[in-house]
């Protein structure tokens, strides 16, 4: 028996993924492309992977089997290519990231530090702009990979991965929490506005800035009320209160995710930053960091 190992890969990804075409964003190929080699894969083994039916499919027990053996191959395979990557001229290279300071949660920071034992010798340029400029980036050729809201205004454009939800709240001091008008001043962090809605924001009285520490000194000076990430809140700021109060008011959710250029495939890099940043991964972590 003689197995194509690029089938096998496009097996994993699809079983890994539970699509088709994930997968093949992935890798930077046609579904057709995909499917295909999934077909001859099971052409070569002698039996089915996956039962399908209409839109809809899951592995046969002959395929759970098999794609528990063949996914530690794959992992080892891409280790492999990056240990053979960081042999070849890498001091030359440089990676070009975006992180949206919105997104800039512990688990992220810690992520870096990783990275940087990971690829000593990689050269890496990390740009800190709002998720909708970061996408602009990537469109210009500016950037190789961001971080930042999945569901910004051009994610539509550019290859998607998700990865984690994470939470919003307005905030105020204490002293105003019973005295919060829709004249009080909205103190928000630029491309926040993107979660909020610009219809509930068009009469309001807004300062926007791009420093979060800023936009807490003057949530604390009583001098508006603040919409943040709940991770941005030193445990110090025991002066500042969650307002949970009309609709416009409640917390929201932030899908975190990253993006890349369209057509192209998704490389090492990338694969490590999405292992290390799965929902997955980030619980072990911040439960590592509970530890700390």
């Amino acid at each position: 028996m003689k197995l194509q190992f690029e089938h096998i890969i496009a097996f994993v990804a699809v079983a890994d993924l539970s699509s088709f075409s994930g997968a093949a964003r992935k890798l930077g190929k046609s579904q057709s492309t995909i499917s295909t080699a999934v077909q001859h894969l099971e052409s070569d083994l002698g039996f089915t992977l996956f039962h399908r039916q209409k839109n809809k499919f899951r592995l046969t027990t002959q395929g759970q089997r098999f794609f528990h053996l063949a996914r530690p191959v794959t992992q080892k395979y891409q280790q492999l290519l990056l240990a053979a990557e960081q042999m070849t001229d890498s001091e030359q290279s440089v990676f070009r990231v975006g992180i949206d300071p919105l997104v800039f949660t512990p688990t992220v920071k810690k992520t870096l530090l990783e990275f940087s034992d990971a690829f000593p010798k990689l050269n890496l340029s990390i740009y800190s702009k709002p998720s909708s400029v970061l996408g602009r980036f990537i469109q210009e050729g500016k950037l190789d990979l961001a971080l930042g809201n999945l569901y910004h205004p051009d994610s539509h454009q550019l290859n998607s991965q998700e990865l984690f939800s994470m939470p919003f709240h307005w905030y105020c001091h204490a002293d105003l929490q019973q005295k919060t008008t829709p004249d009080t001043r909205l103190l928000l962090m630029d491309g926040s506005e993107e979660l909020i809605g610009q219809s509930a924001l068009s009469h309001a009285n807004l300062w926007r800035l791009d420093d979060i520490s800023t936009i807490i000194d003057l949530c604390r000076a009583r001098k508006g009320m603040a919409f943040l990430p709940e991770f941005v809140l030193p445990k110090a700021c025991d002066d500042l209160v969650c307002i949970q109060a009309d609709q416009d008011f409640y917390g929201r959710q932030l899908t975190v995710g990253l993006f890349w250029p369209s057509h192209s495939p998704q490389s090492l890099l990338h694969q490590w930053m999405i292992d290390r940043l799965s929902p997955k991964a980030v619980k072990d972590r911040v439960e590592q960091l509970k530890t700390v």
